[in-house]
């Protein structure tokens, strides 16, 4: 059955060369001239793909990607414009804002084979959660999961660029969903951050993370975990306490851990205790800022904090191959990282384009699905085994 796809333009030719494009490419499309005009047919009918202007009378782009960030079902976006580059790139972020399934944002005139490019792009790169859908756990389930078996971390390799063995792998929560499965860290971070758990989280996080750790080491791997970490733990004063006491009991070395803070937690008014920082980067654990350039981190505090790794944010790696202000902040982040002598992980890399132009511009480390997913405890080992025997290749990793 051929994909329905909603064309809204109010330019007639705009619309006549599409038809006829996705036509000839055997989609079933309808057409709408307004935004308005469209939101009333997304009332009766759905589609799988909306491809929208930005500019048009009655409601424009920009209010068509809020009404369709409210719709009870999840179609994928295109978003096109004849103006400058930066109106699409607004438009970009308002709609990743929205949690909209955005498979691309092209300038006209439009292009065929970008747009045919855009149409088989797996949408997204960043993880998507449409408030209200994901699954909601109740205080009491995740308290109970949270002190026995619900939380199950997964593992998601690292390469170092000059070496290409194994540089660590980054620990992502799961959850143990009732009826089977796994549920999404949003379904455990909701509650936790509604409850004030976000603490509990991260300690259990831990144990759980370094317990494994030392079974691998036991097993005869040894492998540096990059593990995310709460504001609100490193207000605790014991807590570089508590994390020396786990490695400890899993006979994990200080070096063989790295622990990660989000750059959003740096606001203007957030009080950092840089005691119990320093105090881990004394006993030789690592730190790391996550998600560079999304939050607002003051380059004082890069200086004065004893960070030894910069993470950049998947979504510049994502768009840096064909945006190129992102290009820009992701050399110069990049650079950045060096200039303070930090190392740098380019996150994000979905591709063997990313991965070249992530080793092009010196990234250190590098990490995505093209290199592999977040794995359990028993499929991440057999992935390292297969990439040490060199039996897994990796296009552009040599």
């Amino acid at each position: 059955m051929s994909k329905r796809i909603l064309v809204v333009d109010d330019s007639v030719t705009v619309r006549d060369m599409l038809l006829s494009f996705l036509q000839d490419s055997n989609y079933d499309v309808a057409t709408a001239a307004t935004g308005k005009q469209a939101l009333d047919i997304l009332q009766t009918e759905r589609f799988e793909i909306i491809i929208t202007d930005l500019e048009m009378p009655e409601m424009d782009g920009f209010g068509l990607i809020k009404a369709i960030s409210e719709l009870d079902w999840d179609p994928a976006v295109i978003l096109v414009s004849s103006h400058d580059t930066r109106i699409l790139h607004s438009a970009r972020e308002m709609a990743l804002a929205y949690s909209v399934n955005l498979l691309g944002a092209l300038s006209k005139p439009i292009d065929k084979q970008e747009l045919a490019l855009a149409l088989t792009e797996v949408a997204a790169t960043r993880s998507r959660s449409r408030p209200g859908s994901e699954t909601v756990l109740a205080e009491s389930e995740f308290m109970r999961g949270l002190m026995s078996d619900g939380l199950a971390p997964v593992f998601q390799p690292k390469i170092d660029v000059e070496s290409r063995k194994l540089a660590g792998a980054e620990v992502f929560a799961r959850w143990k969903a009732p009826g089977g499965g796994l549920l999404g860290a949003g379904a455990v971070v909701r509650v936790a951050r509604e409850k004030g758990y976000m603490d509990v989280l991260t300690y259990r996080m831990l144990e759980l993370a370094l317990e494994q750790q030392g079974k691998w080491k036991r097993q005869g791997q040894e492998v540096r975990l990059s593990i995310n970490v709460a504001s609100e733990n490193m207000r605790k004063e014991d807590f570089a306490d508590v994390v020396t006491q786990l490695a400890e009991q899993f006979d994990v070395q200080p070096s063989m851990v790295c622990l990660e803070l989000a750059e959003s937690d740096f606001t203007v008014d957030e009080r950092i205790p840089l005691e119990v920082m320093s105090r881990l980067s004394l006993r030789g654990f690592g730190l790391a800022l996550d998600d560079f350039g999304t939050g607002f981190a003051s380059l004082m505090r890069l200086q004065s904090i004893p960070f030894d790794e910069m993470i950049i944010d998947r979504e510049f790696v994502g768009r840096a191959h064909d945006d190129k202000t992102a290009r820009i902040i992701l050399e110069s982040a990049i650079d950045l990282s060096h200039k303070l002598g930090l190392k740098c992980t380019c996150e994000g890399i979905e591709d063997e384009a990313h991965l070249k132009m992530a080793i092009d511009m010196g990234a250190d480390t590098v990490q995505g699905y093209y290199i592999g997913k977040p794995m359990s405890p028993d499929e991440f080992l057999i992935w390292l085994e297969d990439y040490q025997a060199g039996t897994l290749k990796i296009q552009g990793i040599k």
